[in-house]
């Protein structure tokens, strides 16, 4: 008869721990973070669909929480776009995801999207996304040509997780 005695390393322990919380919280991130800005004009009443894809995902642990930095390839469809601009637009958008060791959802999440559309006119756009209801506000923070004298407050929100990393989201204006 044999008997194995194994002694629990704590701190192996506590690395699984905190690996495996935060698996769950880049699980509970991809669905949040997909949820992209998308370029809006102020004063019209507008609104489109976004089509997001996950392109790269990185995180960064620290002792009392992680960063994780996602980047996505975006299509933007404005269904009604405003006068003088292009029915749609491709964009690339940068997340950073911030959370708290132990916690299920995040505690932040911010993006910036840049955009050439088919046009040449460039845009660069903030995100904040509210991480108790998910909705997404932005602004647009420079621009080119039709985009140089606008001052843009969108909002929006997924409407379809396709998966861990595509969805569709509806944005207004």
């Amino acid at each position: 008869m044999h008997v194995f005695i194994f002694k629990l390393d704590k701190d192996l322990t506590k690395q699984c721990k905190i690996r495996i919380d935060n698996m769950k919280n880049i699980i509970m991130a991809t669905a949040v973070i997909l949820l992209p800005a998308t370029a809006f004009a102020e004063g019209h009443n507008g609104h489109g669909q976004g089509f997001a894809s996950t392109v790269s995902s990185t995180t960064i642990e620290g002792k009392s929480g992680s960063i994780t930095h996602m980047i996505s390839e975006d299509i933007w469809h404005y269904q009604k776009a405003p006068e003088g601009w292009p029915t749609a637009a491709m964009a690339t958008c940068h997340y950073t995801i911030l959370m708290e060791a132990g916690q299920q959802a995040p505690s932040s999440i911010n993006g910036v999207c840049e955009s050439v559309d088919p046009d040449g006119d460039a845009s660069v756009w903030l995100a904040a996304i509210d991480t108790s209801t998910g909705m997404g506000t932005g602004t647009l923070t420079s621009g080119t040509g039709k985009y140089s004298n606008t001052n843009p407050n969108p909002s929006f929100q997924t409407t379809y997780q396709i998966d861990a990393t595509h969805s569709i989201y509806d944005f207004k204006w």
